[in-house]
């Protein structure tokens, strides 16, 4: 029976290869998440540049809040 050494893996997170169909399909998930939400973030960021840019720069004050009517 092999002793996993504590030492090394105090420190840091260990993390291992997904084994279960389940655990391949959620890194899987993760992933696609992860770079589907750095590309909006990319876009966002571009379409704010881009619309500060054709709006002079000047910040636009968000519109009043107002009750909804029920």
């Amino acid at each position: 029976m092999s002793r996993k050494n504590k030492a090394s893996s105090f420190f840091r997170e260990v993390t291992q290869a997904p084994t279960t169909a389940q655990e391949r399909t959620d890194a899987a998930v993760r992933l696609i998440r992860e770079a589907d939400a750095e590309a909006r973030a990319d876009q966002t960021a571009r379409l704010r540049s881009a619309r500060m840019t054709r709006d002079g720069a000047t910040p636009a004050t968000p519109p009043a809040k107002t009750k909804p009517h029920h």
